[in-house]
């Protein structure tokens, strides 16, 4: 079996294999996007459109030069709402 492992050289942040970290600005700016979106009206009752999660993956991605994919945009998602942070 072959692994892939990616390290992030970004401080304080991190992504390896399939793990991914999110620091506290990272948290702030996911929530920042979203409510932008959701002012937009790009959320439909319980959820968001995809284009919204592209666009926090993408925006998280370049600013903090990680590879932040949509799964782990729909993950740190649900574990705020379930965490209350």
């Amino acid at each position: 079996m072959i692994f892939f492992v990616e390290i992030s050289t970004a401080k304080n942040e991190k992504c390896i294999g399939k793990h991914f970290t999110w620091s506290k600005p990272m948290s702030h700016m996911l929530l920042e996007i979203l409510v932008e979106e959701a002012l937009k009206g790009n959320k439909h009752s319980f959820t968001f459109k995809a284009e919204s999660f592209v666009k926090v993956a993408t925006e998280i991605s370049q600013k903090f030069n990680v590879q932040c994919e949509l799964k782990h945009v729909d993950n740190h998602l649900k574990t705020v709402k379930k965490n209350g942070k």
